[in-house]
């Protein structure tokens, strides 16, 4: 550590703020919050036991600046915003997350239509999801048109102007507001027992499929029939996700993390209106030590990103900063929102679901970088054996020629380095023949 950076750390002042780490070349490669600026950051350079990660991380710390914030809750925000724009190397930056698809319902539209979408936004209208483990959102879409006669359309309807009916509604799959063969109170009617079967509430639904495919049984229409029949199999699936005395007034976030010293993961397991709804993994790329740490700064991350904030965060240990973060994030939501650490019973066995979840990826995440080491480091290392190489191989290039009956000559080239394909070193070029 050079003097000036010691200097600096010497200064700090023991505000909230966060703080932004720079290699030799400007770069960012860490962006902290911090209660205290100044124990937080003196940490990183005191003696004593490092994982290898943050002992990597502060070698290369070559400067740092940091900025004051009026509380913790401000660092928080400043902090998210800084790693969207900086994606530093050492930040949880949340790279397996995928765009899962969301039902959305906007009730202050005349004859609300439900809609799919993945991006959730602060619109006022009300989303329902995230949809995985099978359950096809198209399919959920299909039994709400079918069992309650939701519009599909995605017309602007005026009161005041009448619309021919389609042929969904002489199919029995819409209430045809648009040609007022039903009154504005009727459809909401409807509206809301839809999201009553969003929120969890199937059994009215498979018993209004059941009753119209006994219905187009007896008039022999049997294609239909079979339509039918496999909507009410895939309801029958999905209420099936519902674990034993879960009550279906829990809506939640169940969060668990595992590390093994070098690897970590999370999981967060999705529970909507007490059913499992589906599971996401995370390799964890944070530099916190303890699984404390880990969960706190994943919650950071992952909610601010604008993610679905749900009544509960169930946690498998205490956080430091919980008070902040459910105050956050109850203002976010606009509803109370509290972080839990269940001891027992039912929120207990849904958190040892989600931490099986985590070891299990966690030793598959383990054996994808044992196997990725097998076939580039290690098989350059044998490479370099077999062909008695004085140095072992960093740079390989490999070259392919093709031609049509000797004439149009291409040529293409591929560069590994450190046994890895390099994204930067791939050429085509033409031959020319030289007479």
């Amino acid at each position: 550590m050079t003097d000036e950076l010691l200097s600096k750390i010497k200064l700090l002042p023991t505000n909230p703020g966060v703080y932004v780490m720079q290699d030799k070349d400007g770069n960012v490669i860490y962006v902290g919050k911090a209660k205290n600026l100044k124990n937080r950051v003196t940490s990183y350079f005191r003696n004593g036991f490092k994982t290898e990660k943050v002992a990597q991380m502060v070698l290369n710390i070559v400067d740092f600046y940091y900025i004051l914030t009026p509380s913790e809750k401000d660092a928080l925000t400043l902090e998210n915003n800084l790693i969207k724009k900086y994606k530093p190397k050492y930040n949880i930056l949340l790279k397996d997350d995928k765009a899962y698809p969301y039902i959305r319902v906007n009730l202050k539209e005349k004859y609300p239509r439900f809609t799919v979408t993945r991006k959730l936004k602060k619109d006022g209208a009300k989303y329902f999801g995230p949809y995985m483990l099978g359950a096809n959102v198209n399919d959920i879409l299909e039994v709400l048109k079918e069992a309650y006669l939701i519009r599909p359309c995605n017309l602007v309807l005026d009161v005041n102007k009448k619309r021919k009916e389609c042929l969904n509604y002489h199919i029995s799959r819409c209430l045809a507001p648009c040609a007022q063969k039903c009154t504005e109170k009727e459809y909401d009617e409807n509206v809301k027992r839809a999201i009553d079967f969003l929120n969890g509430n199937t059994e009215e639904a498979l018993n209004l499929l059941t009753e119209k495919m006994n219905a187009v049984v007896e008039n022999e229409e049997y294609e239909r029939a079979i339509v039918l029949r496999d909507k009410i199999n895939m309801l029958s699936k999905l209420k099936d996700k519902q674990i034993t005395q879960i009550s279906r007034f829990i809506t939640a976030d169940v969060i668990s993390t595992k590390s093994d010293g070098i690897f970590s993961s999370i999981t967060i397991m999705f529970v909507r209106s007490g059913r499992v709804s589906g599971i996401k993994n995370f390799a964890n790329q944070t530099l916190s030590e303890k699984d404390s740490e880990r969960v706190s700064e994943f919650i950071s991350r992952y909610y601010l990103d604008g993610k679905q904030i749900p009544d509960e965060i169930i946690v498998p240990c205490e956080i430091e900063n919980k008070d902040v973060l459910q105050d956050y994030l109850s203002e976010l939501k606009g509803k109370k929102t509290e972080i839990i650490l269940p001891k027992k019973a039912v929120r207990y066995k849904l958190l040892e679901m989600a931490t099986e979840n985590a070891e299990d990826y966690l030793s598959r995440q383990i054996n994808k970088v044992k196997h990725k080491d097998d076939m580039t480091i290690i098989a350059c290392e044998r490479l370099q054996k077999i062909l008695n190489l004085k140095r072992y191989p960093r740079r390989i290039e490999c070259y392919d020629i093709s031609h049509i009956s000797g004439v149009d000559k291409v040529g293409s080239m591929t560069v590994f380095i450190d046994g890895e394909p390099s994204k930067n070193d791939y050429r085509r070029f033409k031959i020319k023949t030289v007479e």
